[in-house]
């Protein structure tokens, strides 16, 4: 057998500094029992996004999920999760008894919506999807105490579930295995029909009707561009407004796609505009337009990049948030993803004063839109984050800084008893935050 147990995560995260102290938490809770001997180690997945699942999965006798609304959408993540699953299931189709195998954390709690076959088997230490997380209680110190249990809750559980491990796969038997959520399932679903205001809603006040019309700003390349910036340009056309990043899984653009997601959370007129860094700053943009600015990351390598984020910050918009667009479906972007988050994080974007998000699949960015409406709505003069910076400075986030705002960005949306916005928030009958 390999080894006792294997951590699955979405690297896509940046987690990988506390995805490493929680396993040498749990690996060193584990030692304590069995001792620091080989048949006790556990591994921790490779930072980087690869071509296929980690071996481990294939031999590991437990699987520790650290479960995020990133892990859910990433296909190495669901292919790992399936194979072990698959795993589980040979045992218990040839013995008639399920092993209790499969151990699970909530992770991030932000946005995480767990497909229906994680929901089928209660296997989650800890099940809260309305807190802070592991992740939040490992970096607040006064919930020290319950971090720790946590961590001993886990590694019970994992020294458990080595007992009675399942059987191991071969990689062509795991070359095999359907991935059982993901994008590739997404893919196929039905779009859901967009919901219908309640006729006894009455007329919409004046200042939500101006607060709803939204001009998407594309800071986005074209095909021809592109081609001295990357490798593969299957996802550009012939100008900004015909960028498809999704376009493995979706032809649809950016465009169609926040057009879809406004017109589905009650939204009002959708301008679009291209702004790329040979292009003018669009006119008629002043501080009465709710600005989404939607950025390719691989534009970072343009000189002309940070020019344009200045003449953003210059003008009078009104920028409502930030996403960036780094496609997990996209192989050279994931191969390229720590470069270019930081090549975006070294640009004057903070003085925006915008919040600021990562979009890494089609349904990502639908959510990110109603989050932003929502908040579009909800948010008064007085906590919209501070002021700007002055043109020319250069604001780098540290990781408390970066934490923090994260912490501040975070939507209260989903939990609210009232959602206005159930098709874009579930993408599958029976999904839920977690199990029913």
């Amino acid at each position: 057998m390999g080894p006792l147990f294997f951590i699955s995560y979405a690297s896509s995260t940046g987690d990988r500094g506390p995805v490493q102290r929680f396993h040498i938490d749990v690996q060193n809770e584990i030692y304590s029992v069995l001792g620091r001997t080989a048949s006790a180690e556990g591994r921790l997945k490779h930072p980087e996004p690869a071509a296929g699942p980690d071996p481990a999965v294939l031999d590991c006798r437990a699987l520790l999920v650290l479960y995020s609304a990133q892990y859910v959408d990433d296909p190495q993540c669901a292919k790992e999760w399936s194979i072990f699953t698959e795993r589980v299931d040979r045992r218990m189709r040839r013995t008639g008894e399920r092993p209790d195998s499969l151990v699970g954390v909530v992770w991030r709690p932000d946005g995480l919506v767990l497909p229906r076959p994680v929901t089928a088997v209660r296997h989650i230490v800890d099940e809260e999807y309305q807190g802070p997380g592991t992740l939040g209680l490992q970096q607040d110190p006064d919930e020290r105490d319950r971090y720790q249990m946590i961590v001993r809750r886990v590694a019970t559980r994992l020294m458990r579930a080595a007992a009675s491990p399942p059987p191991v796969m071969s990689e062509a038997e795991g070359h095999d295995v359907a991935a059982r959520f993901g994008p590739n399932r997404a893919a196929v679903r039905t779009r859901p029909p967009v919901p219908e205001p309640p006729p006894s809603a009455g007329p919409m006040p004046a200042s939500d009707r101006a607060d709803r019309n939204v001009t998407l700003l594309l800071m986005a390349g074209t095909a021809d561009r592109m081609r001295d910036l990357r490798e593969r340009v299957d996802g550009y056309g012939q100008s900004a407004e015909e960028w498809r990043p999704f376009h493995l899984h979706s032809e649809e653009t950016v465009a169609s796609t926040v057009g879809w997601a406004l017109r589905a959370c009650g939204g009002g007129r959708l301008t679009v505009a291209a702004s790329g860094p040979a292009d003018p700053f669009p006119d008629g943009i002043d501080e009465s337009t709710t600005v989404l600015l939607v950025v390719d990351p691989w534009l970072t390598g343009d000189p002309a990049f940070r020019p344009l984020w200045e003449r953003i910050a210059r003008s009078r918009a009104r920028v409502a948030a930030v996403v960036v667009v780094l496609a997990r479906s996209d192989d050279e972007s994931m191969a390229h993803a720590g470069r270019l988050r930081e090549a975006v994080s070294r640009t004057p974007a903070r003085m925006l004063g915008a919040a600021h998000h990562e979009a890494g699949s089609r349904d990502a960015l639908a959510h990110i839109v109603v989050a932003v409406m929502a908040d579009s709505r909800t948010r008064t003069q007085d906590d919209t984050g501070g002021t700007r910076a002055r043109t020319g400075e250069l604001m780098i986030e540290s990781p408390d800084d970066r934490r923090s705002r994260r912490q501040r960005e975070r939507v209260g949306w989903l939990r609210r008893a009232a959602n206005p916005w159930p098709p874009v928030l579930s993408t599958m009958p029976g999904e839920s935050l977690g199990p029913s």
